[in-house]
């Protein structure tokens, strides 16, 4: 039972994820804050287990798709366990987790940034198992003018980022209903609070006319924040600055 930084796991893991294997365990365990069993929180150095359920499946094309959705526990409550299962037609069962943030840039930071962070749960990647993957979210938002960034700075991020094409939008809506689209598609939303003045700087800012989008696989959302490193290490960080209307 092959064990990585205090979590055990099944070997038969490492077929599927080949050498990303190491960075995905670590990535899954810095989401994860209490146990998916018995529900009581992780603890620093406790032994834990990782547990990891694979589909495989086919896009509208054909091409071989698989979905990862893993859970950390104490290695106590728990054991190690890999399973794999065929999805009966081409896999849709995705939902998308997120955040928002307002960052500074600007001389002195006199102008506010509106950040909409999202990612699709559980994560899906093109490929045969073992061969080289290839995230389906990072490759769509390629496609449609999204950016790489290999830096989790969000300095740095704010400096490089690019204008998506015109075939992505973000619709605000006067109730703080926020919708991203992506070539027609509905790919995330937040519902904002108006009355809080968090979300009301956020809506303000968006009010200029752009939002800036960060994407990928592997993003980390605690309570505290958002986390980009992994991302930005693995080639799945995305970003690009999206048009904002007033939606209804």
């Amino acid at each position: 039972m092959p064990v990585t930084s205090n979590v055990a796991w099944d070997e038969r893991l490492e077929a599927y994820k080949g050498r990303d294997t190491a960075h995905y365990i670590e990535t899954v365990k810095a989401s994860a804050s209490r146990c998916a069993a018995c529900r009581l929180p992780l603890g620093a150095g406790a032994a834990l287990s990782l547990t990891v359920d694979i589909t495989e499946g086919r896009d509208l094309d054909g091409i071989p798709s698989l979905t990862f959705d893993a859970a950390v526990c104490h290695l106590q409550c728990q054991e190690p366990g890999l399973w794999v299962s065929q999805a009966s037609g081409v896999m849709r069962d995705l939902s998308s987790c997120g955040a928002r943030m307002v960052l500074s840039r600007g001389p002195s930071g006199t102008m506010n940034i509106p950040v909409l962070a999202y990612t699709l749960v559980p994560n899906m990647v093109f490929g045969e198992p073992g061969g080289e993957m290839t995230s389906a979210l990072v490759a769509l938002l390629l496609q449609h003018g999204f950016q790489m960034s290999l830096s989790a700075s969000y300095t740095e991020i704010l400096q490089r980022a690019v204008h998506a094409r015109d075939t992505c939008t973000c619709t605000v809506a006067a109730g703080g209903a926020v919708q991203l689209h992506v070539d027609g598609f509905l790919m995330h939303s937040q519902q904002l609070d108006t009355t809080d003045p968090n979300d009301s700087l956020w809506l303000q800012a968006a009010g200029a006319g752009h939002v800036l989008v960060i994407s990928g696989d592997n993003l980390t959302f605690t309570e505290t924040g958002l986390e980009l490193a992994a991302a930005a290490r693995l080639g799945t960080l995305v970003t690009g600055f999206v048009p904002a209307f007033a939606g209804h």
